[in-house]
């Protein structure tokens, strides 16, 4: 089914919004959609650590690669939907890493990702037509234009974030929400969810029109594509 452009979002989580968790303590079982669990929760307790409903999760387990999303939180446990079936795993090395996605508000064009693989001729004088070999891939870049707000600390805005990335240079992690499923216990919408740096942040002043801000995203991952979750 095609997906409209309204209602999109490129979300923020900045790398002091973020919430990890290593320990022995837990493990992955696939109870429901599928948990992250805490067997003592006086070493690992959830709640307590900051995790919460709707963060995007990444976890070391080999069992259970790509994104997560947390659907419900208990101090013991949280409950998650993302791709492909989930895998018990008690390995005694797990890790979880948290991401608190934040929209930036008044975004008008989102374009991106770009990417892109390098191409190597391996081409010899025995060869009887060109030869190639796919090299590394480069993600490219994610570009918006923004609605101008320069109110610092803007609740549901976030541009000044945008800003003050690019002047840090710190890496940040984002994504990019489409519209082709609703956000419910089991569904979640497609998305694309990197790591990147803020290379550009220009404003753009013209006559008889809005101010307007072009940013820039250097993607320095794998976009993670999350294929939409119907209910």
């Amino acid at each position: 089914m095609a997906s409209g452009t309204k209602g999109v979002t490129l979300r923020l989580s900045n790398s002091s919004e973020l919430i990890t968790a290593a320990s022995p303590v837990l493990s992955v079982t696939t109870v429901d959609l599928g948990r992250f669990n805490s067997s003592d929760t006086a070493i690992i307790d959830f709640v307590t650590l900051g995790f919460s409903t709707g963060m995007r999760v990444v976890t070391n387990s080999t069992n259970n690669t790509g994104v997560f999303t947390i659907t419900s939180i208990q101090p013991s446990s949280l409950v998650i939907k993302g791709p492909g079936v989930m895998s018990p795993d008690t390995s005694t090395t797990l890790s979880l890493t948290g991401f608190l996605m934040e929209e930036i508000g008044e975004i008008v064009s989102i374009d991106g990702p770009s990417g892109s693989v390098n191409v190597i001729d391996i081409t010899n004088l025995g060869s009887t037509a060109r030869e190639k070999l796919v090299g590394i891939q480069d993600e490219g870049q994610v570009s918006m234009e923004v609605l101008t707000n320069l109110t610092t600390g803007s609740t549901g805005i976030n541009q000044w974030k945008l800003r003050d990335l690019r002047q840090s240079g710190r890496l940040s992690f984002f994504d990019i929400r489409f519209t082709d499923q609703s956000v419910g216990t089991i569904s979640e919408p497609s998305a694309y969810f990197f790591e990147g740096f803020v290379t550009n942040y220009v404003n753009a002043v013209a006559l008889d029109d809005a101010v307007k801000t072009a940013i820039t995203l250097e993607i320095s991952s794998q976009a993670h594509f999350i294929a939409a979750l119907s209910s």
